[in-house]
């Protein structure tokens, strides 16, 4: 029983000793460079630098571009007519060109269309291609993925990509 006791006030005096240790230094140690903050220095607001619409953050705190963050309505006579490009960022500067005749990548890549075949998802469209090499015949494949909200886009002579939608064309003069 006394050995009990004898260990019981050992651990109490080990704990009583823990407890008046100072506690360890978290903060970095200061050599005279730290800058010192004025108390009069603006607050960050912590929502608007952190761009909680992560659309309205892309490029530059840009807007979000015309009809992103859907696709264009399924019941459209082709529905991939329009402005595309491999993510919002790049809408402005870099979009693949879609119109009822052709398509024109950003990389320079031309394809004018000849047959377009509706099939289960979105199109097929036989073109002629012209990408980095002499034109030849291709078949492109537009494939619609509603849960990613983006078109596949499939072809032997463009490289493939998934694409966002950016709007529609802008209106001819």
């Amino acid at each position: 029983m006394f050995g009990t006791r004898l260990i019981l006030a050992g651990m109490l005096a080990a704990l009583g000793v823990a407890g008046c240790r100072p506690a360890p230094e978290t903060a970095p140690i200061d050599n005279g460079t730290a800058k010192v903050e004025a108390d009069d220095a603006p607050v960050a607001d912590l929502n608007a630098s952190l761009a909680l619409d992560q659309l309205a953050g892309a490029e530059n705190h840009m807007a979000a571009p015309e009809g992103f963050g859907g696709l264009p309505p399924d019941d459209r006579a082709l529905r991939f007519v329009g402005r595309w490009a491999a993510e919002v960022g790049m809408c402005r500067s870099q979009a693949w060109v879609f119109t009822h005749e052709r398509l024109t990548t950003p990389a320079g890549s031309v394809c004018e269309f000849g047959d377009i075949t509706p099939v289960d998802g979105g199109y097929d469209i036989a073109a002629r291609c012209t990408a980095e090499a002499p034109p030849r015949d291709d078949t492109i494949r537009l494939r619609f993925a509603e849960s990613a909200r983006a078109m596949l886009f499939e072809s032997e002579s463009v490289a493939g990509s998934g694409l966002v939608y950016c709007g529609p064309l802008p209106a001819a003069d």
